[in-house]
């Protein structure tokens, strides 16, 4: 083999290695770029979090039911329009607050988000307010170490309604129970020692009937975080 044939061999392997290590930092960077406003989504397991992920997508289909994820799952979308894009964060309320692992803390520490979606089936009502209590109190240890909190936009979403509410009476007086009884306290704290306007609705997001108003009550709540940004 010639030295000819040799550096030119050289040159192509260093080329490629270029190459390599320029796609490795491009990576790196994209994952980087963040729209301006994070929001995270919490709530029980099977109340909807994976499936409002696809719907901001489009990515679900009518009376299609998403597969149910164990870990937290992170992804931009789309507002309802198209025009401005969001990083989403989903994490159950288990997993936020365990009591063996600092693992909401730590994501309220590093992400910090802008807005909240609270969402539960209404199946446990008990349970919800002991995970919005939590929430508040992570949320209050984090200011207390000289940390601006970050959150603006609080929605409770009471999803499915198909299933539990037949009725426009049935479903305000849902959300009434909620907004009155079950998260009366936590959202006067929320509002009192941070600001953050709290907004109430109901979805119920795998029925193509019910589009117009789940895309009205996910539109305000986008529209009052960026007003409020």
């Amino acid at each position: 083999m010639d030295l000819r044939r040799i550096l030119s061999m050289i040159g192509r392997l260093v080329s490629l290695i270029g190459l390599f290590l320029a796609g490795r930092k491009a990576a790196q960077a994209v994952r980087k770029i963040r729209p301006q406003h994070s929001i995270h989504i919490v709530g029980p397991s099977a109340a909807g979090k994976t499936t409002l992920f696809r719907y901001l997508r489009n990515e679900l289909l009518p009376g299609e039911q998403a597969k149910m994820v164990s870990r937290p799952r992170a992804r931009i979308a789309s507002d309802l329009s198209g025009s401005k894009t969001y990083f989403f964060l989903s994490i159950g309320t288990d997993d936020m607050l365990s009591e063996h692992t600092n693992y909401g803390e730590w994501l309220i520490k590093k992400y910090n988000p802008d807005g909240m979606i609270f969402m539960t089936d209404t199946s446990n009502p008990t349970a919800d307010q002991t995970y919005l209590n939590g929430l508040y109190n992570m949320y209050r240890e984090f200011s207390t170490h000289q940390k601006k909190v970050k959150l603006r936009v609080l929605l409770i979403l009471l999803n499915k309604f198909d299933i539990w509410g037949s009725t426009t009476e049935a479903r305000d007086a849902m959300m009434n129970h909620y907004r009155s009884e079950v998260f009366q306290d936590m959202i006067n704290h929320f509002r009192s020692s941070f600001g953050v306007t709290v907004q109430f609705g109901y979805t119920s997001l795998t029925q193509r009937e019910h589009a117009p108003y789940n895309n009205l009550i996910l539109k305000d709540f986008m529209m009052v975080l960026d007003r409020r940004g």
